[in-house]
């Protein structure tokens, strides 16, 4: 009788008298494997790649003035589905010239993709004599040159057709192109249907809510909550289309074809439609590019990990030395390189393999392969002012006056963060404000008695991250009810 348990070593497809056909060509496949993945050509890598080069940090505009002026480095978030508009240089779309797909991406974080230029229209004079964009006045949405290796790609539309349209809406597709047309040409028009056309010509504020306008089809840039997935996750198509408040006036196929009727100020338009401005809010925010692309020397490397680290938020260095602690199973303070380039990793920081060892090296002065990881830390860490520190101080007082000790328990008791000023200002909700804070405490045991000096040190790292001195006390006055 046939054992059937027997595990064989080739199937039954196996040609007769050759019974290492499956094995060969299984070692001819690992080897391929391999030397793909020594050469850096796997698919997975080479995604990678792409995803991390598109993800690199962008330098927003650090404003002197309440106006949007030609030349900023802006980013344009839809109100509908509160994304931020992205390119995706990883889709290129299947037409003559070399253009992207475009889509509002569920992200804050300044980068390369979602990073755009106001440039002015040139091929007609600037009748307003200033560098400020205005109601009305044409202009163009420029890419990130960084995106594309200094080519110049320009937010464009065109008519819809049964050939060119949006890919799952159908509507009037946008896309990001590489070229010198009207179709590239936009102006904005106030959100108020009851001042828009006395808002004509009047400079453009930067916390204005606006509507922009495609100049050659006369309708407005939107985005909706159609789910678009690419491989930087599910972000929200992008198309022309103009949601109006659908009152059934005889002047409707006249708005359709682009004319201006008079029915079109008493129209209000829905949130796809209206877009918001976003520029540094810190100086830190506004940097040289090029630092951020020379991998030369190690200076300008970390500067460039500074930078990835602050864009993670109040709680970025902490989040990195929590990432070291967990690694560290021997509980002495250091990591191997290994540990190192994947603590970097795990975190979200984009450093080549190159990159990385420039910077391991860098800290490991006895050349053993082990560096001191709160060494490494320290360079982004900053001594706090003694206003900072008072603050500090006057929360740990607060805390241990109320619960009689201070341990991560009682602090989460005690902690209020419906005043906090993410919560307020719309950013984060109460329970992720809440949920960031304790996960960011290396505690085991939540009773275990939280000295000062551990206290001071979790608050040196969320300062470290926090420029401004009065965001840095608001969180601590809100937070403890100072």
């Amino acid at each position: 009788m046939h054992n059937f348990n027997v595990d064989h070593k080739y199937k039954f497809q196996t040609r007769i008298g050759n019974w290492f056909e499956e094995w060969e060509l299984d070692e001819t496949k690992k080897k391929d494997y391999l030397k793909n993945r020594q050469n850096g050509q796997l698919a997975s890598i080479v995604k990678d790649q792409k995803t991390n080069f598109s993800l690199r940090l962008a330098s927003l505009t650090y404003p002197k003035d309440e106006y949007i002026h030609f030349g900023f480095h802006i980013m344009l978030q839809n109100l509908k589905t509160q994304g931020f508009l992205s390119i995706d240089i990883q889709e290129r779309l299947k037409i003559n010239e070399e253009a992207y797909n475009v889509t509002t991406a569920p992200t804050a974080q300044s980068t390369v993709r979602s990073v755009f230029v106001v440039v002015p229209y040139n091929k007609e004079p600037n009748y307003f004599g200033d560098d400020i964009l205005h109601y009305g006045q044409h202009f163009r949405i420029l890419a990130n040159p960084r995106i594309s290796n200094n080519k110049t790609f320009y937010l464009h539309s065109l008519p819809q057709t049964p050939t060119r349209c949006a890919k799952i809406s159908r509507k009037q597709e946008v896309c990001a192109i590489e070229s010198d047309v009207f179709n590239t040409v936009w102006k904005l028009e106030h959100s108020d249907p009851k001042i828009r056309f006395e808002m004509e010509g009047q400079p453009i504020r930067i916390d204005d809510v606006v509507l922009v306008k495609h100049s050659f089809t006369q309708h407005w840039l939107a985005s909706d909550d159609i789910v678009y997935q690419n491989d930087f996750g599910r972000e929200r198509e992008v198309f022309v289309h103009s949601y109006q408040c659908l009152n059934k006036t005889q002047n409707l196929i006249a708005e359709k074809e682009g004319r201006t009727t008079i029915d079109i100020p008493l129209r209000n338009q829905e949130p796809q439609n209206l877009w918001k401005f976003f520029v540094a809010t810190k100086q830190s925010q506004q940097f040289d590019e090029s630092v951020m692309d020379d991998n030369r020397n190690v200076k300008n490397l970390m500067i460039r990990v500074k930078q990835q680290i602050t864009g993670k938020g109040s709680y970025g260095l902490r989040g990195l030395a929590k990432v070291f602690f967990e690694m560290d199973q021997n509980n002495n303070g250091v990591v191997e390189y290994d540990d190192f380039k994947w603590g970097l990793r795990n975190f979200g920081l984009n450093l080549s393999e190159d990159e990385t060892k420039m910077i391991f090296q860098t800290f490991d002065k006895n050349n053993n392969g082990k560096i001191e990881f709160n060494e490494f830390l320290d360079a982004f860490r900053l001594q706090m002012s003694d206003k900072r520190l008072y603050f500090v101080q006057r929360a740990y007082a607060s805390i241990e006056q109320r619960a009689g000790k201070v341990t991560l328990d009682t602090m989460g008791r005690t902690i209020n963060v419906k005043e906090h000023p993410d919560v307020l200002k719309g950013y984060k909700t109460e329970r992720q404000v809440f949920q960031e804070f304790v996960s960011h405490w290396n505690k085991a045991q939540p009773d275990k008695v939280i000295q000062f000096q551990e206290f001071g040190e979790f608050y040196q790292d969320v300062s470290s991250a926090i420029e401004q001195d009065e965001t840095f006390e608001a969180i601590l006055k809100k937070s403890w009810n100072l």
